[in-house]
Parts: C-alpha cells; structure tokens; sequence
C-alpha cells in the first residue's frame, strides 16, 4: 500500500480565543476537511468524526470542504466528512488545583485510598468505592446496572457547566468530556473539577479523555496543567517514544500528572478513564497485524496506568479508528488479563466500538462482516453485531455513534433502537451549542436522539 501525503483519523475541530482556520485532529494529529470551512472565533468548537479509512475501495471524499496538505493517508482508502461546529463559552479561571479527598493515588503497588479503602497492584477495588465492571455490565457505586447514553463534548472553560446543566435536562445520564490542554483555552485542574462536579451532581456517568489542537503553538499545555509541549514529553519508561506519529505515549505522559490522578481519585464513583485512544498503526489498519499491534499496545496502556496508580476503570478504544470490533471479539480477553485491579475477579478494563458503518458502499459491513461471521463474503450492519457481538461479550462495550454521512450516516435510528433492546450502552459524537450534531439528518435526528425513549429521554441516573 502505498502512502501519499496525509494520514487522518476522526476529525475534531477546535477554535480558540484567536481568529483563526479550522484545525482538525484526531486527538493525534492536525489534518483534514469536510463540511463547514472554518471555524468561529470562540473556545471551543469541534467537528464530525471521520478520517481515513485504511481498507481497500475506492476514495470518496466526505461532504463539502477540501483537503489540506500535511499528514499521510493510505492508497485506496476513504476520506470522511468532518467540518467545524462552534460550541460557546470563554476560557476562564487561573491557577488553582483539583481538590482532594480521601488520600493519594499512588504508583505500583502501593495504595489508591479514598471513599472505597486500598489497592494495591493485583487488588481489588472496595465495593462501594467506584464506577465497577461485571460482567457485559457497568455498574455504578450502589451495584446498580447503567445503561450509558449521552454526548461526547470537548471541555475548554468552565462556563461549559451550563451545557451539563442542558445535556443532563435532556435525560442523558452519561458524556465523554474531552479535556482540553492547550494553553491558549487557559484551563486549570480546578475548572475541570467544576466541569465534573456538575456532571456528578446530576448523577451522570463521566468518560474522561484528554484532548489538544493547537499546532500552531506547539501543543503547548496550559502552565497550570504542568506546561511542556504535548509532542516533546517524555514517554512512561518502557514505552514508545513521544511524538505526532506514536502519541499515545504522549497521552500517558499527561496521565502520570498528579492533578488528574487527584481529579480521577475524588470522582471516581463516576469516572471512566480513556486509557487507549484512538489507536494510530503506520500500515494497513484493517491488516491482522495492525490488530495484534493495538493490542500489544493495549496492554502496555494498562500497565502503565496501574502502574501510576489508578483504579478507575479503563476504557480502550478499538483498532481501526475505533471501528473495528473484530479486534475486540479477538483480543479483548486477553488485553483484559492484562489488568491487575479486579473486582470479584473480574479485571475493570472494557472497550469502546465506534458504530460508524453506515456508508453506502457498505465497507465494513462487507469488511466487519467477513472478520465476525467467518466468511468470505459476509455482510452485517452494525446494529446486527451490536445484537450478536457487543452483546455476547463477557464484558462491557461502548458503543460510539454518529449522523455523519461518511459514517453512521441514515444507520443511527437502528443502532440507538437495537442498543436499547440489548441494554446496551452508547454516546453521542457530538454535543453542539445546545443540541447533538445531526449533519445528515437534521433536526429529525436530535429529536430522536435527545427526546426518544430510545434516546436520552429514556436512560436512569446513577444511584450514587
């Protein structure tokens, strides 16, 4: 295969308190097009998943925009739509640091101590302490049952608490919040405490992930977040070295900050943690060995985490920009042995699956298909392998869907219908302004979302 001049995966776009043309990122890397041109001049703005595909057919471009240079992208693979969406607010607050309660997250073997007693490495998180994993299960601090349903949001001020305030109005019981590091969003532990205090206040189930766009300055991080450069950090010993093409060590070198591991301890009865984002592989995504890299990949994650102390636990987004759910049916097991905190013997590690298989020309359905029903020419939607697949597993999924054209697309309704049947969990890609972004469907896609019984109308609170 061979690689021209990008390589791009969900498109995110971020504005910020300059003028400025939009910025996409994968969480990763500047790249991208799609719908929209630029963005506005506000903290915050953010556009539709897509990217490329790594996988044989033919190249469609998503809709509207045009591609910038910079970045790789595999021959015959699939550009997606992306385009900017301006979400509000102003970048707040100075200095401070995320409170603290109920002791330290230390490193290996030592203690995460808090409302739920001790872990060391190979322990088992109290009962009563955290968010928990059972079974194909999420459970929240009381032992009841979640059923997740939400919107991802990236978080650049503090003022965002009012889009809580809305999200949680709708139903919604859960979100992804996207920390944004950048220094030009002037974000400090103690905004994101804010942030998280709302959400649990509104008894929400929390996804954290840590988010940066701003290339121009280096990915500079906000000095009250520890500073450096996002790109220049030094990796977690025994890992990659840090950089655009292997961020995810980056990543963790942010995560070895204490003021997450306080912010991530203090909540902990309804945090998540991201602890694999989105997965990048230099060749063919949709090859067999870009599964068993993930993986490998996978379980470094997870050590290092433990290693630093958490006990939340941890989410690993699949291979394949998220897409490729075979890679968990086949490794998920043992990349959760990798995990030394367990509860009842169960490891606290699940997985997310972006539901991003709606295009027209059926490529991972055929693809997906193919992988999971062991043919050669199989075919599945994604709201069959959520039925055959995400349900049958013997531990947690979430599930990522979206109403772009080159992704989820027409698909959303089927999948948010068939994740309600299999009490299955889902969020939302993304949160706009004051609704979720529909830019294929409309406003008849945000009623159903936001509104149907299906959708967020219909999902419980947390207990705790």
């Amino acid at each position: 295969m061979i690689e021209t001049s990008r390589q791009l995966l969900s498109c995110r776009v971020m504005a910020v308190l300059v003028a400025m043309t939009a910025a996409c990122s994968s969480q990763h890397t500047q790249t991208d097009s799609g719908a929209g041109g630029t963005t506005s001049v506000v903290p915050v703005s953010q556009g539709g998943a897509g990217g490329t595909i790594f996988g044989s057919g033919d190249a469609s471009a998503g809709s509207g925009g045009s591609s910038s240079s910079g970045g790789t992208v595999q021959a015959g693979g699939r550009q997606g739509t992306g385009g900017a969406s301006a979400n509000g607010g102003t970048a707040v607050g100075t200095g401070g640091t995320a409170a603290r309660t109920g002791g330290t997250a230390a490193g290996t073997g030592g203690t995460a101590a808090g409302t739920g007693g001790t872990v060391g490495s190979g322990g088992a998180i109290a009962s009563t302490a955290s968010i928990q994993l059972s079974g194909n299960k999420i459970l929240d601090a009381k032992g009841n049952a979640i059923v997740a349903r939400g919107p991802e949001d990236v978080v650049a001020s503090e003022s965002q608490t009012k889009e809580i305030d809305q999200i949680a109005g709708l139903g919604a019981n859960a979100m992804r919040m996207l920390f944004t590091l950048d220094a030009a969003n002037a974000m400090t532990p103690s905004g994101f405490d804010a942030l998280l205090a709302s959400a649990v206040s509104h008894h929400m189930l929390v996804w954290v992930s840590l988010y940066t766009w701003d290339s121009a300055h280096s990915n500079a991080i906000a000095s009250a977040l520890g500073g450096g450069n996002f790109y220049s950090l030094t990796a977690p010993a025994g890992t990659t070295a840090c950089s655009s093409s292997t961020p995810a060590s980056c990543y963790l070198a942010v995560w070895s900050r204490q003021w997450l591991k306080d912010l991530m301890n203090k909540y902990r009865s309804n945090i998540i943690i991201d602890a694999g984002q989105e997965f990048i592989n230099p060749g063919d995504a949709s090859s067999e060995a870009a599964r068993t890299a993930w993986a490998a990949a996978a379980k470094s994650n997870i050590q290092v985490f433990r290693g630093q102390g958490y006990t939340n636990p941890l989410e690993i987004m699949a291979n394949f920009q998220g897409r490729d759910l075979y890679c968990i049916v086949e490794y998920g097991e043992a990349i959760r042995a990798a995990d030394t905190v367990s509860v009842n013997g169960e490891p606290q590690t699940m997985f997310g699956w972006q539901a991003y298989w709606g295009t027209t020309d059926q490529y991972y359905q055929k693809y997906q298909g193919a992988l999971l029903l062991g043919q050669s020419q199989g075919t599945i939607s994604a709201a069959d392998a959520i039925h055959q697949f995400v349900l049958t597993r013997t531990f947690p999924i979430e599930i990522g869907i979206d109403n772009y054209p080159a992704d989820t697309n027409q698909d959303y309704q089927a999948e948010i219908d068939q994740a309600a049947t299999d009490s299955m969990s889902w969020l939302w890609w993304s949160w706009k302004g004051s609704t979720v972004e529909c830019p294929a469907s409309g406003s008849t896609c945000q009623t159903y979302v936001t509104t149907s019984q299906n959708g967020f109308k219909g999902a419980k609170p947390l207990s705790n």
